[in-house]
């Protein structure tokens, strides 16, 4: 008896507060031009005057739960008025009062407090005079419930009632009567408009979508939303017969792919000026250099000059990054070597997540032995920043951690390379 008394005086408390909340659930996913996943975004939903934020997991998908405040009841204007229902606790039947000073139209929906709507909307049009309409919740569980009051779809007031079973019942049916309704089986919720979402990290940058549905029911599923990850204007680039992506990562331009130019040399030979671009291809073999691109020495990948930042072998408009611009690259991606390397590249701890899109390939090295090493263990790519007289700074990433390492070495060893946009 004492836990019934206790509900019962818990919901007259929330009956006597000037408002409710419900529970709306927002969810999607965020994925790139490709349908990759984009994990790790900060996520921002815009419902005025509120901010929700969450950040996307490891499949992209992120979700918000929306609560709404409902104020008890609006101004309304004069000559406009709503009474409270009577009897209030009700069994299973109440009734509320409108006044109109002209002819209008009425519609009435009753919600539950997770804001699910629990009847089918009353819809009635009344002359001028004070009028009344009965609710009838037979079926339907004691509780607290909301009843939303609009007057021509221009005047909202909301209601709170109390079923209770054991309370008074509505004895009397003067006035318009309404027949018991039905229960619905919709599962609408109060209206709630989306002002924009907006996805945004130090990688990707900054997406606004706008646009998007309304919330109407417990659950909204904006499905796929895609951010298109390459450079602004510029898709890819075609340069020596082949096609390559680019991929904007923070304020930089990417090729997405290594660098594949020239003719193939076996990898007992040094590359030399005066032959065109020169290239290697793991073990002599073409067809790694279509899938990882071509191995270069420093001389030739720079073209024999050694300018920091030059064109080199990469395309016009386009050059070999300098340690500074790797350094960027580098802190823009929060120094997580995953995020660089592709998905199916490493193992463990260090088994690629390419949030950053550069789609690092474990591409191995040609030696100064002539002889290839490290496919699938080791990424190296060139800067164009010297060091000494006979190294030269490069990118490391290794098969089984997430370091990315900065380091110096001879010239002659053929790593690949990455192009920037100027």
């Amino acid at each position: 008896m004492k836990k019934i008394f206790s509900i019962n005086l818990f919901l007259f408390f929330l009956l006597c507060t000037n408002s409710f909340t419900q529970a709306q659930i927002v969810k999607g996913k965020l994925i790139d031009q490709n349908g990759l996943a984009l994990r790790e975004v900060s996520v921002y939903l815009y419902i005025s005057p509120d901010i929700y934020n969450t950040t996307s997991d490891t499949a992209g998908s992120f979700s918000f739960s929306v609560v709404t405040n409902i104020e008890e009841e609006g101004q309304l204007p004069a000559g406009y008025s709503i009474t409270n229902n009577f009897p209030n606790p009700f069994n299973p039947k109440t009734r509320i009062g409108i006044t109109l000073p002209t002819q209008g139209n009425v519609k009435v929906g009753v919600y539950n407090i997770l804001g699910q709507r629990v009847i089918d909307e009353i819809d009635r049009d009344f002359s001028s005079g004070t009028h009344s309409i009965d609710i009838e919740l037979e079926g339907l569980s004691s509780g607290l419930y909301i009843a939303r009051i609009s007057i021509d779809e221009k005047f909202t007031a909301v209601k709170m009632m109390m079923l209770i079973y054991g309370s008074q019942h509505l004895s009397s049916t003067g006035g318009s009567f309404i027949n018991q309704l039905p229960k619905s089986n919709s599962n609408s919720l109060l209206l709630k408009e989306i002002d924009s979402l907006v996805a945004t990290s130090s990688i990707i940058g900054r997406k606004t979508f706008t646009t998007l549905p309304s919330i109407s029911g417990d659950t909204l599923d904006l499905g796929e939303l895609t951010i298109e990850r390459f450079c602004p204007g510029l898709s890819t680039v075609t340069y020596e017969g082949k096609t390559y992506n680019t991929v904007q990562i923070g304020n930089q331009c990417w090729l997405k792919e290594n660098l594949d130019a020239g003719t193939m040399i076996p990898g007992s030979q040094n590359q030399g000026s005066g032959n065109g671009i020169e290239k290697y291809c793991y073990n002599d073999d073409p067809n790694n250099c279509s899938t990882y691109g071509g191995l270069y020495q420093w001389n030739e990948a720079m073209q024999y000059v050694t300018t920091e930042g030059t064109q080199g072998i990469c395309p016009t408009g386009w050059h070999i990054p300098t340690l500074v611009e790797i350094e960027t690259l580098a802190t823009t991606v929060n120094n997580d070597g995953n995020s660089l390397k592709a998905i199916g590249q490493g193992t463990g701890g260090g088994a690629g997540t390419n949030t950053s899109g550069f789609s690092a390939l474990l591409a191995g090295i040609r030696g100064y032995d002539g002889y290839f090493y490290d496919l699938g263990i080791i990424a190296y790519f060139w800067s164009s920043t010297e060091y000494g007289i006979d190294d030269a700074y490069y990118l490391y990433l290794l098969y089984s951690d997430s370091l990315i390492v900065l380091f110096d070495s001879g010239r002659g060893y053929g790593f690949s390379v990455r192009c920037l946009k100027d």
